[in-house]
């Protein structure tokens, strides 16, 4: 085995996860892009919906009456609707990009551990303090890729409590609306 296959194989390996992420996130740029788009068509019919009323009332009392019963409808719950997805898309997205970096991330440190074998096999007998110093340094390097673990999950599993948070929050603020009216 050549020198330069485990170097070809770490790049295209790096290759892959860059790949895999930016597929990740044109992704959810993608449905970001078309949930905006989806709002703001609803919303211009709302607007074309409103405009109609309005013209079609016979006096001002009566287009006040339909743009006040609309607009709480309209704004409120499409908007609560609106950040609901939002969110679901964001936490999606993150989630599947902590999956993808922490798959990377382990296959880096057991490209670490192998690396640091490898060495401590290669050096001369009577180096306990170079075996000492490269034994830390790739513990510090296993520590860090499991902060960076941990701080991903932790992470994810925030925004994944906030999206969840707002429904319940979106359901009680239409209730409340409701009841108002």
């Amino acid at each position: 085995m050549s020198t330069k296959d485990p170097l070809r194989a770490q790049q295209k390996a790096e290759l892959e996860a860059a790949f895999a992420l930016s597929q990740t996130l044109f992704r959810g740029f993608e449905q970001t892009t078309q949930l905006q788009l989806q709002m703001m068509r609803d919303m211009s019919q709302h607007a074309a919906a409103a405009v109609e009323a309005a013209l079609s009332a016979r006096d001002l009392q009566q287009a006040w009456n339909a743009q006040a019963q609309a607009a709480p409808k309209t704004g409120g719950e499409e908007m609560l609707t609106y950040f609901q997805k939002l969110a679901q898309i964001i936490s999606a997205t993150q989630a599947e990009m902590v999956q993808t970096m922490n798959s990377r991330l382990s296959r880096m440190q057991a490209e670490i551990q192998e690396t640091a074998q490898q060495g401590a096999s290669g050096l001369p007998v009577n180096v306990e303090p170079v075996q000492a110093l490269f034994q830390s340094a790739t513990t510090f390097a296993n520590q860090a890729i499991e902060a960076v673990q941990n701080a991903q999950q932790q992470a994810l599993k925030l925004m994944s409590e906030q999206a969840k948070g707002l429904s319940p929050t979106a359901q009680k603020t239409t209730v409340a609306r409701k009841r108002g009216s």
